[in-house]
């Protein structure tokens, strides 16, 4: 089974790993906006796309006990490169001597010894912009996600087109894998690159949404609307077959005992395993919500 995952942040690491062991074939399509921490430093000066959450989801896929994904995790605390993470800056040497970002993520992946394919969104450099109600715009993730009040809308900086295998590996998939995580800051930006959008469209894939199983510490925890609702009233256009909302979630984990008690981000790895597990031995309805 092909699967691609498209998103960002811890979610979609976390995904990674649950998946992988249940599939022959996987992609991630990663959002590439961040501008915060070691990468927003690293995008300042170089401009370049946010390498950050592409580390993240690499150094998932080699494992935990991986002595490379412990060494590329390291982050300095001292001079010029205190806050830096040794991943970020491997990733930015690979695309400088590259000069593709998409293939740097490839050598990048090869040394780590994993053999599922990483693509950024696209391999130019781009922001998220929002637009207030008094039509203010804020500029940058951070800055989006301490707002008091949701945007009237969001859109990038710069239109950019999806990185070269983005759009091959969702019209060749047969399930998509949306989110867990940020609405705005991780699920969202690649859905903002027409190509990726047009290409969720047309894809005859089944898309699974999974919703978090948390309230985002971020501006969208003043909606009283579903993420997932908000996301498409943004973009105009529906981007899932099926939800999975948190009641689904503690169904599929026997109402719940599974679930872990420790909640550091959105999801958990050992909860997404037993869904994904679940979801991929019952025959899937189209167009409707678990």
């Amino acid at each position: 089974m092909k699967i691609v995952c498209i998103g960002g942040g811890h979610g979609l690491a976390q995904v990674l790993s649950a998946i992988k062991p249940m599939c022959s074939s996987l992609t991630a399509i990663v959002a590439t906006t961040d501008n915060g921490g070691s990468t927003g430093k690293i995008r300042a000066s170089q401009d370049c796309i946010a390498l950050g959450d592409i580390r993240r989801c690499c150094l998932q896929l080699a494992g935990e006990d991986s002595a490379l994904s412990s060494i590329y995790e390291h982050r300095f605390t001292q001079g010029p490169l205190d806050g830096h993470c040794l991943g970020n800056l491997t990733l930015l040497g690979l695309t400088e001597i590259t000069k593709s970002p998409t293939q740097a993520i490839a050598y990048f992946n090869a040394m780590l010894g994993n053999s599922e394919t990483i693509l950024p969104m696209t391999e130019v450099p781009t922001d998220l912009v929002a637009k207030l109600d008094n039509s203010e715009e804020v500029f940058g993730e951070c800055a989006i996600d301490a707002l008091n009040t949701l945007p009237k809308e969001v859109y990038l900086s710069k239109n950019v087109p999806a990185a070269p295998g983005c759009v091959d590996a969702i019209l060749a998939a047969d399930l998509i894998i949306i989110g867990p995580g940020s609405i705005i800051t991780s699920v969202m930006p690649a859905f903002l690159v027409n190509e990726i959008l047009i290409a969720i469209e047309q894809t005859s894939a089944c898309r699974i949404f999974i919703e978090n199983t948390q309230t985002e510490n971020s501006v969208m925890k003043h909606t009283r609307t579903a993420g997932i609702d908000w996301l498409q009233a943004q973009l105009g256009v529906k981007i899932y077959d099926l939800s999975i909302p948190p009641s689904a979630i503690e169904e599929i984990l026997h109402d719940g005992k599974q679930i872990m008690q420790s909640k550091e981000h959105l999801h958990d790895i050992n909860e997404l395993e037993n869904v994904f597990s679940a979801l991929l031995k019952m025959p899937i309805q189209l167009n409707t919500q678990i």
